[in-house]
């Protein structure tokens, strides 16, 4: 199945948008660049999580977002 990506930011606003679509039972796929980096001992300077939705709830996933006041 290919993902589209909805959202990239902080891991702490990443963790709002997690929330919300875990109670609006929207699937997700989370890469975490942060974490990858510092297994690998590169780091990173951008500190972005990447969130994944499935194409056919992409427009709903984005209207939680904007109704919530989330943005990139």
């Amino acid at each position: 199945m290919n993902h589209v990506k909805l959202f990239v930011g902080s891991e702490v606003l990443t963790l709002a948008v997690k929330d919300i679509l875990e109670q609006n039972n929207i699937e997700f796929i989370e890469r975490n660049d942060v974490k990858s980096s510092l297994a690998v001992g590169i780091g990173t300077a951008d500190k972005a999580v990447h969130i994944f939705v499935d194409p056919k709830d992409l427009e709903y996933a984005k209207h939680l977002l904007e109704k919530n006041d989330i943005h990139e």
